[in-house]
């Protein structure tokens, strides 16, 4: 008789990093710093940032601008808590530089909005899933090493331009 073990991988569904409207993206990334306060979402132009509930391991990301964003960057921040002093601090993950696609948007809460041919990783510890043509994608794994919070932190050197991220934890 001999044992059999099969392994599974659970499927995650995919959701939107801001659910009920777009991020405006900041023009310049703001310095994070250990805090007292709690990290929170600023989708307005001055903080361009969303900040989510920690995953167990991975969370996949795919992120989307509207179109006529420069030089897109979205920066994923994991918090910890500490509990000595009840201070956020902030770690670095990733520092993402993306290429956006030229055609394919979708409309996320009523604003069209592009997916990125090509990521890549300037800081951090990303796997990339580049596109190989427009037909597709690109995307990013970023490890979250278990963090309590996962902020995405986005940017581009034009004003008033709309982001957003599908999302997945693996």
């Amino acid at each position: 008789m001999s044992d059999h073990i099969s392994i599974v991988t659970q499927r995650r569904p995919v959701y939107l990093a801001s659910k009920s409207t777009n991020i405006a993206c900041a023009t310049s990334l703001t310095t994070k710093y250990a805090t007292s306060t709690l990290p929170a979402t600023d989708a307005t132009s001055s903080g361009g940032c969303v900040v989510l509930g920690g995953s167990i391991n991975y969370l996949k990301i795919q992120p989307r601008w509207e179109t006529g964003a420069s030089s897109p960057l979205v920066r994923v921040i994991g918090w910890s808590r500490c509990k000595d002093t009840g201070f956020y601090v902030p770690h670095l993950l990733a520092n993402l530089s993306c290429t956006l696609n030229s055609a394919g948007g979708v409309t996320i809460n009523g604003t069209s909005l592009l997916g990125c041919s090509s990521i890549s990783n300037t800081i951090g510890d990303a796997k990339i899933y580049n596109s190989t043509s427009l037909s597709t994608e690109a995307f990013v794994v970023v490890d979250t090493l278990g963090f309590e919070l996962i902020e995405l932190s986005f940017r581009a050197t034009t004003t008033s331009k709309a982001c957003n991220a599908f999302l997945s934890e693996v």
